[in-house]
């Protein structure tokens, strides 16, 4: 029998965080799955720890190439209906995929779903969820740029059908040193693809946060974004010249929070004016959007009780 989903999940030196993560998969009450590792090269004891779980996961292995690379690589060999993206610092609740399956039953099979994630810091617990997660409250949208709700762009937030992952060509065949901006060029890719549903709570997904996240890189982070906003000035992502001003305030935006909340706070000044400067038309763009969302109608969710 096909899997509903194929979970996905590259690691790379992750020894620490690893278990952590692959046992939140496995805990899950929802049991129509397969997990994909894909160790991307690891130099550590990851192999070692990946082993230790027999046949109870997918284990692929290849040289390092980068997460968009490892992420391809497991797409490529999922079998499941959806692909459902984790990262190997991050954590499932056990009732996520199990929320995702209600949330497509209820949307008759959506290409797009974005969960909700709970961040905690590293020295803490992992947060505890029960595993039955009540009612679910979630907004639909046309696609993602048509969208009125902010959200971050962490990769493990993406839920993915198959044949839509295949279409836009997944994640770019980037390296171990290009990889920077990921997420953020891969949901641009999936913008006009709808309609798209964002799960406003539970929380699906537990966020680490700590000293190696790849956010806290400022200048590779700044590189990543101004490599995305070259990307749309090129021409790369989809919707054309019709919906050009939903992607540049959608890039604004996050260029925007970027450069002020981490590069400038974090002392890497000329890191945040070189942001500025090199996406200011899109930054405007974004200003100009959150204005107007004063006269929009605020979007409500739509509640979706347990069976």
């Amino acid at each position: 029998m096909k899997a509903r989903f194929s979970i996905v999940m590259p690691v790379y030196n992750r020894e620490k965080y690893v278990c952590a993560a692959i046992d939140s998969v496995l805990s899950q009450t929802f049991t129509g799955y397969e997990l994909i590792v894909v160790d991307d090269g690891s130099t550590d004891g990851t192999p070692e720890v990946l082993k230790s779980y027999g046949n109870r996961i997918k284990v692929i292995r290849q040289e390092n190439r980068g997460p968009e690379v490892a992420r391809n690589t497991g797409a490529a060999a999922a079998q499941g209906e959806y692909i459902a993206l984790l990262d190997s610092d991050d954590t499932f609740f056990p009732s996520a995929l199990a929320i995702y399956d209600r949330v497509i039953q209820t949307f008759d099979s959506p290409p797009l779903i974005v969960a909700s994630p709970l961040y905690y810091r590293d020295k803490e617990s992992i947060p505890v969820q029960p595993e039955t997660a009540g009612p679910v409250e979630a907004f639909k949208f046309d696609d993602y740029l048509s969208k009125t709700v902010p959200l971050a762009w962490i990769c493990s937030m993406y839920l993915i059908k198959k044949s839509v992952y295949d279409e836009i060509g997944g994640f770019r065949n980037s390296d171990a040193r290009t990889w920077w901006g990921d997420g953020f060029d891969f949901i641009l890719k999936l913008g006009t693809s709808g309609p798209v549903i964002i799960i406003k709570r539970p929380h699906t997904i537990a966020y680490r946060l700590h000293e190696t996240n790849s956010i806290r890189s400022l200048q590779l982070q700044a590189d990543g974004m101004l490599g995305v906003a070259r990307a749309e000035r090129q021409g790369l992502y989809p919707g054309g010249k019709k919906r050009r001003f939903e992607r540049y305030a959608l890039i604004g935006g996050v260029s925007l929070t970027y450069a002020v909340s981490y590069c400038w706070r974090g002392g890497e000044r000329r890191t945040a004016l070189r942001m500025l400067f090199g996406t200011a038309p899109m930054i405007l763009a974004a200003v100009i959007r959150r204005s107007l969302r004063v006269f929009q109608t605020v979007a409500r969710p739509v509640v979706i009780s347990e069976h």
